[in-house]
């Protein structure tokens, strides 16, 4: 049905149209008919009413040639010519052929008037048709005086019975008169046409006219006038009447023998007419009959073509509302059609680009002008974990962290269109924590470029960040790491000389004991400057260990002695007015640990401690025992397992920090110090080694109530700790005499050097420069059992006099004391094949043992 819809409604506005033409052609021929049969009948009457008024004309032009004869008495041919002709001038009397005067001849005076007629200069003037008659009317006078009127003088005009009724008539009546159809006697016999008479009586002056017997007796004469039909009804229409067949007949009956004038020929009675009428005029008494016929012509030219305009254009009509019926209905079902098609369309691009907003890797959010949101995408709400009725109809200002107050609906509607702006800032996530995003802003405005919103895209760049951050942080722990290297090789330097004079203090006070008995006044005070330098020797070997920063293996050993050997670190480092306590665990808490990474956990912690006092007096309190860690806890702390722990603590009653400050307490490069007194990777450096020892640290704080970290080492089994064997040390094995050559710089340490080994039996020769030793041994290569040197000399060091050794003999072993031994030092000192490395700070105590078992390999 739907498809025969259009059709049927085509086919139903073309009916109506076409029903609705016909009517307005039917009413239109209707129309049209009467305007023919009026524009007709219009016609009949201008034909009566013009013959009507001509001949009006004509017998008033009669009269005046009447009143000529009635005012003169007696009027000559040439008077007569004369009026008659004056009478024509300038005016349409077409039709009219002669006026003539033709006086009542009785019988008996015929001769005396024809004679007289003669004489008056019509020399053929005779009456006619001959014949003796009780009177004569013979046309006497006749104007226009030409050929053929000229022939019509003397024609008796009585003789003919219709213009001897006429004459009667017009005698008994005293008016006008006219005859019926005639000849003329001036007819041409080449084109004849009928005509007729108008004629007026003459009375003799004086004489009673007012009966009919009286004008009989009184009647003189009668002027008249003649006329041709055809050329009279030409004056009224031309030639011929404009598309009428007009008859003119004599008598009330159209005869053909008493037709006067025919305006068409007579092939027109071949066609019927489509109008016909007749109507009767008098004419001077006598009635005339005038036919009126259509032709062909006068529907020509009387003819609208408005019924054909409105047939043609009704039918073009009807079919062109036919057709943009079918278009319309055709159009609208197409227009449907496309409209579903386009709204599939246009669903499936929604669908599409919704489904790409909700799929989109990157948040997408839209404000309206105030600067409320009005649309998140599913991925912001992910990234901030927010739902869309927390965030929607809600500030943007209130997700993000924005200083600059870039986002602020002043500052985006203040930006030209078409302009997109990136930036880096903090979002807010629903739990607190902060998610730095990179934001794309673009504003939108509608069509008269007024602001009514911003766009924004928002990409997760918390890893680049943080990429960023662990970089920033690698390069400062690089600078760090550069900067302890720089710090170990000048403690290296430092502690070579510090320990040469260490060992010179150790040396000769254990040599001045050796010579001196215990009840002797000097020794406790030697005793003193001896434990005086173990320390200062302790102090300076924990300054090189922590300063060494190389990466060290985790290894299991108790918790305790790395504390307190980084203890005796710190006691040296805080000032007096800040109190250390301790609150250890006795029994040993065995963890996988590395001692540096410890002693570095515990120096930061305790500086940072040491700054929260603020200048101030203070104490920090270092703790250490075992606690359990249960899930719920371990979940909390992060990636700690759960179990037995090690629990180190370290605590001050310092300022404190607020929830924000321990919120990012952990971040790098975040301080609350002044600038120039901290660089913020402290507690992030603490943070890195406890992740790396699978531990975990939380903190505790509130403002002015101090702080407190706590640290959880992962707790191995219990093993019991080696107790060594208490005794005294063991003795210095004696040398058998054996010539050793020692080789130093300073002075002090050559003679302790020499001292410590006499004193052990050996033979000593000391130099004091280096190439002065290699020319010596290049003298007598075998004179020395062992060469005892140096590692900081001038102009050579001892690995190059130890190859240049190698070079004079190369089985003479070579023993190398230094202040700071590294691993370089080690790798080369084996390579070069040196048989053993001293530090020079445990000189007194390692130096006898070494060149014995350098000397007594298989004993060793």
């Amino acid at each position: 049905m739907k498809r025969a819809f259009p059709l049927l409604m085509s086919l139903l506005v073309a009916a109506v149209s076409l029903t609705v033409t016909a009517l307005a052609w039917r009413h239109e021929r209707a129309s049209e008919a009467a305007a023919l049969r009026a524009s007709f009948d219009f016609g009949l009457r201008q034909a009566t009413s013009r013959i009507e008024q001509r001949m009006a004309a004509f017998e008033q032009m009669l009269r005046g040639v009447q009143g000529l004869f009635l005012a003169s008495g007696s009027v000559d041919r040439a008077r007569f010519d004369r009026y008659v002709d004056a009478l024509l001038v300038g005016v349409d009397f077409n039709g009219l052929q002669a006026i003539a005067y033709g006086p009542l001849v009785q019988g008996p005076d015929l001769a005396a008037h024809e004679t007289a007629q003669r004489r008056s200069g019509i020399p053929f003037y005779e009456v006619r048709p001959p014949g003796p008659r009780a009177s004569y009317v013979p046309v006497t006078f006749i104007a226009p005086a030409d050929g053929r009127s000229l022939s019509a003088l003397g024609y008796d005009i009585s003789t003919d019975p219709s213009r001897r009724a006429a004459l009667d008539k017009a005698r008994d009546s005293g008016s006008v008169a006219i005859t019926g159809r005639i000849r003329l006697v001036t007819e041409p016999d080449h084109a004849p046409q009928y005509g007729f008479l108008m004629l007026l009586p003459l009375y003799a002056p004086g004489q009673p006219a007012d009966s009919v017997a009286a004008r009989r007796r009184s009647v003189v004469a009668w002027v008249w006038a003649g006329f041709r039909i055809g050329d009279l009804m030409s004056s009224l229409y031309g030639e011929s009447t404009p598309g009428l067949d007009l008859r003119v007949y004599d008598g009330v009956e159209p005869r053909d023998d008493a037709l006067m004038y025919r305006s068409v020929g007579a092939e027109a009675d071949r066609q019927p007419a489509r109008f016909e009428a007749q109507e009767y005029i008098g004419v001077a008494g006598q009635s005339w009959t005038v036919q009126v016929r259509s032709t062909p012509e006068f529907e020509a030219r009387h003819h609208r073509e408005s019924a054909r305009i409105i047939a043609v254009a009704g039918i073009g009509l009807s079919l062109l509302l036919a057709a943009l019926t079918w278009q319309l209905t055709t159009g609208r079902m197409r227009a449907y059609s496309v409209a579903r098609v386009m709204t599939r369309e246009l669903r499936d691009s929604e669908r599409r680009y919704r489904r790409i907003v909700e799929t989109a890797n990157e948040g997408i959010w839209l404000i309206d002008a105030p600067g409320r949101l009005s649309f998140v995408n599913p991925k912001l709400l992910r990234l901030l974990g927010q739902g869309a009725t927390d965030m929607l109809d809600r500030p943007l200002a209130e997700f993000v962290d924005d200083p600059a107050a870039r986002l602020a609906p002043e500052a985006l509607a203040s930006r030209p269109p078409g302009t997109v702006e990136t930036v880096e800032l903090r979002m807010h996530r629903s739990e607190g924590q902060p998610l730095w995003v990179s934001m794309s802003i673009t504003p939108v405005f509608d069509e008269a470029d007024h602001y009514v919103g911003s766009l924004g895209m928002v990409t997760d760049i918390s890893e680049h960040k943080q990429a960023e951050a662990k970089r920033v942080l690698l390069e400062a722990q690089l600078r760090e790491s550069q900067k302890m290297e720089a710090i170990g090789t000048l403690a290296g330097g430092i502690a070579h000389d510090f320990n040469n004079i260490l060992a010179a203090i150790l040396g000769n006070v254990s040599l001045a004991r050796d010579r001196l008995d215990d009840t002797h006044g000097a020794t406790p005070p030697l005793k003193q400057i001896e434990m005086a330098g173990v320390r200062a020797r302790s102090l300076v070997q924990k300054i090189l260990a922590f300063s060494r920063m190389q990466p060290h293996e985790l290894v299991s050993q108790p918790m305790r002695p790395m504390i307190e050997e980084s203890i005796a670190l710190l006691r040296s480092t805080l000032p007096a007015t800040v109190e250390l306590a301790l609150a250890l665990e006795e029994r040993p808490l065995f963890v996988s640990a590395d001692a540096t990474h410890v002693q570095q956990i515990l120096l930061n912690l305790c500086t940072n401690a040491w700054h929260a006092l603020q200048g101030s007096s203070g104490r920090i309190t270092i703790g250490l025992d075992e606690r359990r860690i249960d899930a719920d806890e371990a979940q909390r702390l992060g990636d700690l397992a759960p179990g037995p722990c090690a629990h180190l603590w370290v605590s001050d009653n310092g300022v404190g920090m607020d929830e924000a400050t321990r919120a990012r307490v952990f971040e790098p490069f975040f301080t609350t110090k002044r600038v120039g007194q901290g660089t913020g990777l402290g507690l992030s450096v603490v943070h890195g080694i406890m992740t790396a020892h699978a531990g975990a640290i939380d903190v505790e704080s509130e403002p002015g109530r101090g702080s407190t970290f706590h640290l959880y080492f992962p707790l191995l089994p219990h093993r019991p700790q080696r107790v060594d064997a208490a005794g005294a040390p063991a003795p210095v094995p004696v040398g058998r005499g054996q010539h050793v050559l020692v080789v130093d710089d300073d002075p002090a340490m050559l003679l302790m050097v020499e001292s410590l080994l006499q004193r052990a039996g050996y033979r000593v020769t000391g130099i004091d420069q280096p190439r002065e030793a290699a020319a010596l041994l290049q003298r007598d290569p075998v004179a020395y059992d062992l060469v005892v040197t140096d590692y900081n000399m001038p102009e050579l060091t001892g690995m190059e006099l130890a190859a240049e050794i190698g070079r004079i003999r190369a089985d003479l072993p070579v023993v190398i004391s230094s202040g700071f031994i590294s691993d370089e030092m080690r790798s080369a000192a084996q390579q070069a094949g040196i048989k053993g490395l001293m530090q020079k700070e445990y000189t007194l105590e390692q130096l006898g043992g070494i060149v014995h078992a350098v000397l007594n390999p298989v004993e060793g």
